[in-house]
């Protein structure tokens, strides 16, 4: 288990760090800062990873996601809705974006829109459960 998902935010940032001044990842491990930053209430120093990341790499769609996540949180539902669609017109499958769509639909009171986005959130997650578990399969064979 790694320092994130123990919840040791602080710990991880300082992985992240390391990581990218070694140039490991870097769009990657700038998103996952931003994370953590935001878990420790930082939530500019998360922007500024965030679009670090995608200075980094334009089709980073957790970064993506996560600046939608900021426009949301902030009441900006237009901006928020532009960054998920951005985030999908890269990887359709990419369950985030089309969960935190379904969320923002709610909001708007388009029930069917929410229930779809989140049916398909559901249907991606469960296939890279799938695929996790196939290729953990034949790494112990």
């Amino acid at each position: 288990m790694t320092a994130f998902e123990r919840g040791q935010f602080q710990q991880a940032i300082d992985l992240f760090s390391s990581a990218i001044g070694q140039n490991e990842s870097v769009p990657l491990a700038l998103s996952k800062r931003g994370v953590c930053r935001l878990r420790l209430g930082d939530r500019e120093g998360a922007r500024g990873d965030f679009e670090a990341a995608l200075g980094a790499d334009q089709r980073c769609t957790s970064a993506i996601v996560n600046l939608g996540n900021l426009a949301l949180e902030a009441g900006l539902l237009d901006a928020a809705h532009a960054h998920y669609e951005q985030a999908l017109r890269i990887d359709e499958t990419y369950s985030f974006a089309h969960y935190n769509l379904g969320v923002l639909l709610r909001k708007r009171g388009d029930l069917s829109g929410s229930v779809r986005e989140l049916r398909l959130a559901a249907k991606y997650e469960a296939r890279l459960e799938a695929a996790k578990k196939r290729l953990a399969f034949w790494k112990r064979r």
